[in-house]
């Protein structure tokens, strides 16, 4: 009788892509920084499990994900790790990038533990000796994009120093920078094919054909974290790990070509003091739109000193834990939805559970009066449009704090000194364009319609700042175009993407 060995698979299923070829970049659902590195522990972890003689593993992309897979490899025992990125350092996505505010757990609330930011330690839960991580770093708040880089970056730096100490130390892994794009796409291509064959070939016991050889070595460079290593002419890996991010966003609207704001990772203008005299359009239903429209309205950085602040009144922190449970609740049935259908009815639930929370909220002058002392002091206003009919993927925090503004601003009485906020749902930009202004910059000119009807009643409107968080493109994400899978690819494994991660990868001490 053969022996049938359990093993945890759910991560292998759920990433893989091709013959031997796994991704953790392409159609996640969870992709908080947080959900990046347990993805990519995981994923390690589990496939080092399930073939224990594997030796050599080479992974695309240097960001959270893949440098996380790189030294969870490491540690698991692959004898060959090798990283590889096009651009000139790892988590180059951040590098300048200080208008971002990230931290592994702001977007629990409100679990009790959101406001702890450092990971994977943190003292108010039960998983605080089991949670382990090549990757940790300690902050009391969220933390700018930059900041986070350069913490990572010294902390890839020390674990290689403590790694290298060791007794009967596994090589180090080897970090290329600056790889080049088609050389390495040419190759990952390559691999699936022959690995394609090679897996036909075992299961009819055929001799298997030579592996796939990566010999770009000579293109790239080895980025300065210690002790250059002797790279070899080439190497046959036995998987390949897709980390090359999440693909080009769509930030361009009907009638413009061109990018009518900037990608979601990097600097803006958001926070100037203009702003607040100028009128803001918004558009999308996602978290990057709703956490834009925050910064443009609010005196904050990101939600959680929003929070905060709303908590630093008896009153209002007293109103505002009574409507907790329901939100806790309402967040948790929307997780557990999700991973089981693809329908719409969890945003549906969701969003109505933070409206009527928010309703029930702004009937109490305190709380109405602490909003306002958030919201920036100007003539100006924000107006936030949903094409759909309720907010997309986005997590509670955010969510249940633009439906707060919707229902404390909903008037504006004479002499208000606060920015004014619209919400509004079913509306689109049919067509829009840029109007050159003889103060400064050009503006903007929207005709805004209804969603479902491509004739009829239209506004124009003139804004000075538009917005686009639409998301990312489908035919730009890395994975398919690497491994030339068809437009069916998503479908494969969108289901187990939207399963929920653990807050961190448990393991023993």
């Amino acid at each position: 009788m053969t022996h049938f060995q359990e093993i945890d698979s759910l991560s292998l299923l759920a990433h893989k892509v091709a013959a031997n070829v796994f991704d953790l970049s392409t159609s996640q659902i969870n992709v908080s920084i947080r959900d990046q590195m347990v993805r990519a522990q995981q994923l390690v972890v589990d496939l080092k499990a399930a073939d224990p003689g594997a030796r050599c593993l080479l992974i695309v992309g240097m960001g959270v994900a893949g440098m996380t897979a790189a030294l969870t490899a490491s540690e698991a025992g692959f004898d060959q790790v090798y990283a590889v990125e096009t651009r000139d350092m790892p988590f180059a996505l951040f590098n300048g990038v200080r208008s971002r505010f990230v931290g592994p757990y702001m977007y629990e609330w409100p679990s009790p533990f959101y406001a702890n930011q450092s990971y994977p330690l943190n003292r108010q839960t039960p998983w605080t000796i089991y949670g382990k991580s090549p990757l940790a770093w300690r902050a009391a708040r969220p933390i700018s994009a930059h900041e986070l880089g350069k913490r990572l970056r010294s902390c890839v730096r020390r674990w290689r120093k403590a790694f290298a100490a060791r007794a009967c130390p596994t090589p180090l892994p080897v970090f290329l920078v600056e790889a080049d794009r088609k050389g390495v796409a040419a190759f990952i291509k390559d691999f699936a094919r022959i690995e394609a064959i090679r897996a036909v070939q075992d299961t009819a016991g055929e001799a298997r054909s030579d592996k796939a050889r990566y010999e770009e070595f000579g293109r790239a460079r080895e980025w300065e974290c210690g002790k250059k290593s002797v790279l070899p002419r080439y190497i046959e890996p036995d998987y390949v790990i897709l980390a090359a991010g999440m693909g080009d966003e769509t930030v361009t609207v009907p009638g413009v070509p061109v990018a009518a704001s900037a990608p979601f990772w990097s600097n803006d203008g958001l926070k100037q003091n203009a702003v607040t005299g100028q009128r803001v359009v918004v558009l999308g239903g996602g978290d990057g739109a709703i956490q834009d429209t925050f910064r443009a309205l609010t005196e904050f950085d990101h939600p959680v000193e929003f929070i905060r602040m709303l908590e630093d009144t008896p009153k209002v922190r007293q109103a505002l834990h009574k409507q907790l449970p329901t939100l806790l609740s309402a967040d948790r049935q929307l997780r557990q939805h999700t991973s089981w259908a693809r329908d719409s009815a969890g945003f549906v639930m969701v969003d109505r559970a933070c409206r009527l929370a928010a309703r029930e909220l702004a009937k109490s002058p305190s709380v109405v009066k602490a909003v306002l002392t958030g919201i920036r002091k100007g003539t100006g206003e924000v107006i936030h449009l949903v094409r759909g009919w309720y907010f997309d993927k986005c997590y509670l925090l955010n969510r249940f704090l633009i439906y707060l503004f919707a229902e404390c601003l909903v008037t504006r009485a004479v002499g208000t000194k606060h920015m004014g906020f619209a919400l509004v749902f079913g509306r689109e930009v049919k067509q829009a364009w840029k109007v050159p202004s003889v103060a400064g910059p050009a503006s903007w000119r929207l005709e805004i319609g209804h969603r479902r009807r491509k004739h009829g009643c239209t506004t124009l409107i003139n804004i000075d700042e538009l917005v686009v968080r639409f998301g990312i493109q489908p035919g730009s994400v890395p994975g398919p175009r690497l491994v030339q899978l068809d437009d069916s690819y998503p479908g494969h494994r969108t289901m187990l993407n939207r399963v929920e991660l653990p807050f961190v990868a448990m393991r023993k001490t």
